[in-house]
């Protein structure tokens, strides 16, 4: 499918008109790998079709992934609103022109039973590893423990979460 047609696609897709009930049916139908039981609400924006959504997944509206890598997200996940998951960097260059032209992708795995409050951003190459939580407006720019809360930008784990 040519890159228009996707954009069509994808925007009906995440249309308010249509229900979230059947969201997840029609965006399947349409090739994405998202597990049955999963929610998906109006205004998520995916870019491609580079992500791989697990079961119990719901995730709210404004979210975004840019599409340039792979974006895995395991079970029982969940994640808030206006969320933004980006695959694209660049590689900074010298000094006569920083931001290389060439887009360098990272692909961003969300492990199991993890939450993601808020208006969080998470960095190309990021792993949220199982049973963390992200706490609203954080920017993730490194990998996580398993079982931590953190907050900020940059992100740190602020306490041990029970596993």
């Amino acid at each position: 499918m040519g890159d228009f047609a996707f954009r069509v696609m994808s925007s009906m897709l995440s249309s308010e008109i249509l229900p979230a009930f059947l969201r997840t049916p029609l965006m399947r139908a349409a090739g994405f790998k998202i597990s049955k039981d999963a929610c998906i609400w109006s205004g998520a924006s995916f870019r491609s079709k580079r992500v791989v959504i697990g079961s119990g997944v719901f995730i709210n509206i404004g979210f975004y992934h840019d599409g340039y890598d792979m974006l895995e997200i395991g079970d029982n996940v969940r994640i808030g609103p206006f969320v933004k998951v980006i695959t694209a960097t660049h590689d900074i260059g010298p000094s006569s022109q920083r931001g290389m032209i060439e887009v360098v992708g990272k692909p961003v795995t969300i492990k199991d039973a993890c939450w993601i409050a808020s208006g969080v951003t998470i960095l190309p190459g990021v792993t949220v590893n199982r049973g963390c939580v992200i706490a609203v407006e954080s920017v993730v720019y490194d990998d996580t423990e398993a079982d931590g809360l953190y907050a900020g930008n940059p992100a740190r784990r602020v306490r041990d979460l029970d596993p």
